[in-house]
């Protein structure tokens, strides 16, 4: 067997690990919420996604620490950026927001917003390439990330990753795949189920992001106006998914007939509530970074022609 083969059967196992870690301790995490319980204090009690998010803050902050002379130096509200997307985490994951998820549809719909788009743009904005490498241990940087980079496979996994058309694929498949009845009502019962629907959202959204902000030193390869295009490529399909949920006369996701209702609210307007969610906020995350890459193309070009003016002469 080689060594990227070798490698592999070690990641999928730490990755199972890693799942069973977040599921397990939610069963006694999750108590959900009773009747006469105030659902606002109701909070996430699994300890696991704030070790994680610490340890990532962690890293980002050593690797500032340890960048003596940057070469592109991160912005003060580059950093801001980047803690908010983890303060965004947080509140999906462990704040009464993720027991009302469980309760209610339009909870939910607005977790997930948080944690596939909202969370990992502003991640990404605050430029986390460099300082999470330079924060690492150096037996990780020089035992894993260096030879991951160095592999073929691992390169090629990447090229097709940053591909636009696959990068969209992926971002809207996750979506639409824990849209469908059968999947949303498992991941309520399950909570395996549910930390895999977290997992698969929170990566969808980096590598469809990973693309068109494309974080210094890194440049996307895709030109400005392709990154513009592919934003509004996941327009339609999102405001379909979001009208079918929001104009339906049946409950869809049955899963919450089964829970209590902390408030006053019939299903049917709770799950219209939910569309309206993935509806209206997603598009207009799409079109607001839309217009963020359309400055930066700008930026782009204004800087390429002030670098190939010739210096005028007095």
């Amino acid at each position: 067997m080689t060594r990227i083969g070798r490698k592999i059967l070690l990641v999928v196992p730490a990755l199972a690990l890693l799942l069973l870690l977040w599921a397990v301790p939610a069963v006694q995490a999750h108590g959900g919420i009773d009747a006469g319980q105030n659902p606002f204090t109701a909070w996430n009690w699994n300890p696991l996604p704030t070790l994680l998010i610490l340890m990532v803050a962690y890293v980002y902050v050593n690797g500032l620490n340890n960048w003596v002379r940057p070469s592109h130096p991160v912005s003060v509200w580059q950093r801001i950026s980047f803690f908010t997307g983890l303060f965004l985490i947080f509140i999906s994951l462990q704040s009464p927001l993720d027991n009302l998820s469980e309760h209610m549809l339009s909870f939910h719909q607005l977790q997930h917003f948080l944690l596939r788009m909202l969370a990992p743009m502003l991640i990404l904005l605050g430029a986390p390439l460099t300082p999470m490498l330079r924060g690492l241990p150096r037996w990780m940087l020089q035992g894993i990330v260096r030879p991951t980079v160095r592999s073929p496979l691992a390169r090629a996994i990447y090229e097709k990753l940053t591909n636009p058309v696959i990068t969209v694929g992926i971002f809207m498949g996750v979506l639409y795949l824990w849209q469908i009845p059968g999947g949303f009502n498992l991941a309520l019962r399950n909570e395996f189920v549910h930390a895999l629907m977290h997992i698969t959202m929170m990566s969808s959204g980096l590598i469809f992001y990973w693309a068109v902000i494309d974080p210094k030193p890194r440049r996307s390869r895709i030109h400005y106006g392709v990154r513009v295009l592919y934003l509004g490529l996941i327009v339609l399909p999102n405001t379909i998914l979001g009208a079918v949920i929001t104009f339906s006369k049946d409950i869809i996701y049955t899963g919450y007939q089964d829970v209590h209702q902390p408030f006053d609210m019939s299903l049917l307007t709770d799950q219209q509530i939910g569309g309206l969610v993935l509806w209206v906020p997603g598009d207009m995350m799409s079109i607001l970074v839309a217009g963020i890459v359309m400055i930066m193309w700008y930026e782009r070009e204004e800087a390429a022609n002030n670098a190939t003016q010739p210096t005028q002469s007095h």
